[in-house]
């Protein structure tokens, strides 16, 4: 009568219950490779006509609720304009920045923490003719409250900044502009939206100030003329 099991039977077991276990690893090492908070854009097509819409999509995810978010988007100003943009999100609300030529820098804002998991906002730029151009993330944030209570840049993000490829026709195509998701935010580039005028009290104030620095200054040339030797 045997007494418990011969070597190989427990070399067997230990063998397997060893290759269960880098089996269940294996499986494992895909999803914890992942990193949990990242940011790419992505578009509905790859060629679009003159005249029509493209709408790009600024998609992220994240572990921690967030309350805010930038990014940067590059386009070539010979072949886009940009239109404006806009965030899905209830209370993300954007914040008016100046804009660079053939750069979409925009920026979201709220008040209370929101999660971010998928579309975080839509930009729309209009096709102006024919080329084969590219789309790039340039930068991008998703930004928090620190334990000082400031805003700040959620560390660790990762960016998916590999350039989308789109092919643009010279053909008339028909203007397709769909509903914004979220209130607009534009993205003109109109110096005099980046430059407001100034308040017209204040411009009253200098042409005040200007007056008596020209009167103070015919009358100094005066009063040095007639201390001057004759």
């Amino acid at each position: 009568m045997k007494i418990g099991a011969s070597r190989p039977e427990i070399f067997m077991k230990k063998f397997a219950l060893v290759l269960f276990v880098f089996i269940s690893l294996a499986l494992a090492a895909p999803a914890s490779a992942q990193t949990p908070e990242s940011i790419w854009i992505a578009v509905s097509a790859n060629s679009f006509k003159t005249g029509e819409t493209v709408i790009v999509s600024v998609n992220g995810i994240s572990a921690m609720p967030i309350q805010g978010m930038t990014f940067q988007i590059r386009f070539d100003p010979a072949c886009f304009e940009a239109n404006n943009a806009a965030s899905p999100i209830p209370g993300m609300n954007g914040l008016p920045l100046p804009q660079l030529t053939g750069l979409v820098d925009a920026s979201f804002a709220s008040t209370t923490p929101v999660v971010a998991n998928g579309l975080l906002a839509e930009v729309r730029l209009t096709v102006l003719g024919a080329c084969e151009t590219n789309l790039t993330l340039e930068s991008a944030a998703l930004v928090i409250k620190n334990e000082s209570g400031f805003a700040a840049p959620l560390p660790g993000v990762t960016l998916d900044q590999n350039p989308i490829p789109l092919s643009l026709s010279g053909e008339q195509g028909v203007p397709n502009d769909p509903p914004l998701l979220g209130t607009p935010l534009p993205l003109g580039t109109d110096p005099e939206a980046s430059s407001p005028a100034l308040p017209t009290g204040t411009v009253i104030l200098l042409a005040v100030v200007g007056i008596f620095l020209v009167v103070g200054i015919f009358i100094l040339i005066g009063i040095l003329k007639k201390d001057a030797p004759g």
